[in-house]
């Protein structure tokens, strides 16, 4: 048995604590914006982060303008390591980094939010620069988390898995209702690539019978 993601890293509370910040890092309806470019520290101006429905639905637009790889990425249920692995240096996320802070959130209805489980990742970098959630002198005293972004992904995955296995029987469909099945998939997203924003996410996908 895998153990739970919980019990593998640190998860931090959706509220900072210590400040007062115009946007919570833990605020999972919010998504980060993309690159260096949109931000522009020295004048006080403060990063624009897109709602949940807020990021265009057309693929061409919705590639990261200031940034040369990420976005968001679909993947099955049971990707190898190897795949894991060359996808992360695809999407230039530093695989081998511990600084982060975690942001868990479990669906109530995941048919309707789309997903299970998703963890959000904030790097240290992206707590300062983004979020103004800690001061520089202040990541001398932020602690490394117990898992490296590389070796998360795929800990994540086995627990998401472990629990899709063990959850109850689904009732059949009713009378002329579609036959689906229901199996596992996930989904990867770099919210910013430069500071290091990321989430990972487990979703359910239907397939006909």
């Amino acid at each position: 048995m895998t153990q739970p993601i919980e019990q593998l890293i640190d998860i931090y509370s959706p509220h900072w604590p210590g400040r007062i910040l115009s946007v919570q890092p833990g605020d999972l309806r919010l998504f980060a914006p993309s690159g260096i470019a949109d931000l522009d520290l020295r004048a006080g101006v403060r990063p624009a982060h897109d709602a949940l429905g807020g990021r265009p639905a057309d693929p061409m637009r919705a590639a990261p303008l200031t940034e040369p790889a990420g976005g968001a990425v679909y993947i099955q249920g049971q990707p190898a390591a190897a795949d894991l692995a060359g996808l992360m240096r695809l999407l230039r996320v530093d695989a081998a980094s511990a600084d982060y802070a975690a942001f868990l959130a479990r669906a109530a209805d995941p048919l309707e939010d789309r997903y299970l489980t998703q963890l959000r990742l904030i790097r240290v970098p992206a707590l300062i620069g983004v979020y103004q959630a800690l001061s520089p002198d202040e990541t001398r005293l932020f602690p490394d988390q117990r898992l490296t972004i590389g070796e998360l992904v795929p800990a994540f995955i086995a627990d998401e898995r472990q629990r899709w296995n063990a959850r109850p029987p689904q009732p059949a469909a009713a009378p002329g209702e579609p036959r689906v099945q229901q199996d596992l998939a996930f989904g990867f997203l770099v919210e910013n690539a430069h500071y290091g924003v990321y989430r990972i996410w487990s979703r359910v996908w239907l397939l006909p019978q």
